[in-house]
């Protein structure tokens, strides 16, 4: 969907991002197994409409704090995030300044000079609806909102605790 002479010079606009977004993306695999407390994993994915590719990457190697972890999608022609949901994590300081709550989620904005780190975040509940339980953190359910945000087909995901 980009179309930049390298991957050096595929900077994402906006509009790229909302097409990519929109795509259904379904895991190249049959049956995944999602990754347990303390271990990592990268999915391949690829779009029912297009030729586009993606991963998913879901990181559950908190060592202090075993409720943390990360997920993100990312395209696979520039490998750079599109959307990351951090929970336990250190509140963001957003470029301007504001800081987010421990959980939260980066979004892809088009900005000048972005590192593909994405460097704006949001409180997780204004962007998705999860009500976070300050006791315990439903890694099932936070990855099932995850995957609807991201247009990601789950049906042949099998569920950890």
């Amino acid at each position: 969907m980009i179309n930049k002479s390298s991957k050096d010079d595929a900077e994402m606009t906006n509009s790229e991002f909302k097409k990519l977004m929109a795509l259904t993306k379904i895991f190249v695999k049959d049956n995944i197994e999602l990754p347990r407390n303390g271990e990592f994993e990268t999915y391949d994915l690829e779009s029912r409409e297009s030729r586009d590719k993606f991963y998913l990457d879901i990181d559950r190697r908190g060592r202090i704090e075993l409720s943390k972890f990360k997920m993100q999608n990312r395209y696979a022609v520039t490998k750079q995030p599109l959307v990351r949901i951090d929970i336990d994590s250190p509140p963001h300081r957003n470029p301007d300044g504001t800081l987010t709550s421990r959980n939260h989620i980066h979004i892809f904005r088009e900005t000048d000079n972005d590192t593909g780190n994405l460097p704006w975040a949001y409180d997780l509940g204004t962007v998705i609806p999860v009500k976070p339980d300050q006791d315990r953190i439903d890694f099932m359910t936070i990855f099932s909102r995850f995957c609807e945000y991201c247009n990601i087909c789950i049906d042949n995901v099998q569920g950890v605790i």
